[in-house]
């Protein structure tokens, strides 16, 4: 029987364009889209297009999903490809009887408290963690665990309102009339972030790999340059991907791709390092990671995503150590914003390793609500090792500029290559 799939799209880029992957002559494929992600849907070969204002609001998705059944008859899949859609997903798929992740195995993916739940239960070590949806919740996890702590949404991404609590009079700020309803703490682990992507097929890992990355996605948000480079140390990646087998184990990941954050920070007893969960996303790594692990190592991970949660076969290589070497680099928009780019500079033929960059032409308005997306400039690097790739991103810092102004005409700031001042990579 051929297969009737609801998508729900929020993507306005070449990530939505599903029909590059899927056939929509052998399926029938219907979506829900917002506004701004009809645009590079294939609206000829759907079988429908629905545009709704809110996909985050359960009643409406739900009340057009019934209108689209009554139209076209029971859906057999449900595809939400971006993380900020998988509990619109799961309450679909509980209400009308479709296969795949409701909401009790999408909070296994979605919410910390529960995703660290399942992963500490498994017998790996995560950060000593505490739901606290109330100030009092908060202040008794502070005087428990003390400063630093971290202060964040159960189920946010993109390092939006996550903060690293390091004092008490900063506390008392940031709870003067907190929303705390969804909140949870944690532990502060002092050590260095990796991210590891893979995709998971019918229970088995067909292929991943490790990144240590320089500074952390909350370092970007609040204002210092990101970059990630692909782990070349066979030992410490072997490691690191039984650590991810048995994550993706605890939380029932069996056929997905999948966003990986651990820290790698000295071990409990004093001898060795641990490696320490901090949290996965059910989908595939944001920033620079699915342009780089097509171009550089073959494999399309949002298609991969889409086939493998609908039961295809993959045919995906373990991945070669011995291979190239991956990495990019993302800079942080300036310190004043709204700020309007006058000039940038590019690198591309003064790095070797630097195969492809995106820089914000000029006129560019950078309003700090960017995120990985609209940045002051992205670097994707391709070396024989790590520690090359490493050195051209540190040559990158040193000759990147990026002029601007305030698009506050009335602004005391002066103009000038904050940018590059004000960021820096830990490398």
């Amino acid at each position: 029987m051929n297969r009737h799939v609801l998508i729900l799209n929020r993507w306005a880029n070449s990530f939505a364009e599903y029909h590059r992957y899927l056939d929509h002559t052998t399926d029938r494929i219907a979506y829900l889209t917002t506004a701004a992600g009809r645009q590079p849907l294939d609206e000829e070969l759907a079988e429908s297009v629905r545009v709704v204002s809110d996909l985050t609001d359960t009643a409406e998705v739900l009340a057009q999903t019934a209108r689209l059944i009554g139209l076209y008859g029971p859906f057999t899949h449900v595809l939400a490809l971006s993380e900020f859609d998988l509990e619109a997903a799961g309450e679909i798929r509980r209400h009308f009887g479709i296969p795949g992740r409701g909401p009790a195995e999408v909070a296994a993916v979605r919410d910390k408290v529960v995703m660290k739940g399942l992963v500490a239960a498994a017998g790996l070590r995560v950060p000593a963690f505490a739901e606290t949806p109330d100030a009092g919740a908060v202040r008794e996890f502070a005087a428990r665990h003390g400063c630093p702590f971290v202060l964040k949404p159960r189920a946010g991404a993109d390092s939006q309102g996550v903060h690293v609590v390091r004092s008490q009079d900063q506390l008392d700020v940031l709870l003067d009339g907190a929303e705390l309803s969804d909140a949870q703490c944690e532990e502060f682990i002092d050590g260095v972030l990796y991210q590891i992507d893979g995709v998971v097929s019918g229970g088995e890992l067909l292929t991943s790999r490790a990144w240590r990355c320089g500074a952390s996605c909350l370092d970007f948000a609040t204002g210092t340059a990101f970059s990630s480079v692909a782990n070349d140390d066979p030992e410490f990646e072997r490691r690191v991907t039984a650590f991810a087998e048995r994550v993706c184990a605890a939380l029932a990941l069996t056929d997905d791709v999948f966003h990986l954050e651990v820290f790698r920070t000295a071990g409990l007893s004093g001898d060795g390092d641990d490696l320490v969960f901090l949290e996965i996303g059910a989908r595939a790594g944001g920033g620079q990671v699915r342009y780089v692990w097509e171009e550089v190592y073959g494999v399309d991970l949002v298609a991969a995503s889409a086939l493998v949660q609908l039961g295809e076969e993959l045919r995906i290589a373990p991945m070669d150590l011995a291979g190239p070497v991956a990495g990019y680099l993302m800079m942080p928009e300036p310190p004043v914003r709204p700020a309007v780019v006058e000039s940038v500079t590019s690198l591309v033929d003064r790095v070797p390793e630097l195969y492809a960059e995106t820089l914000p032409p000029p006129g560019t308005v950078l309003s700090g609500n960017g995120g990985a997306v609209h940045t002051a400039g992205t670097f994707r690097y391709r070396a024989g090792t790590s520690e090359e790739v490493e050195a051209a991103i540190r040559r990158t810092m040193a000759s990147y500029r990026l002029d601007w102004h305030p698009l506050d005409a009335h602004s005391t700031d002066t103009r000038g290559p904050a940018v590059r001042e004000a960021a820096h990579v830990v490398l």
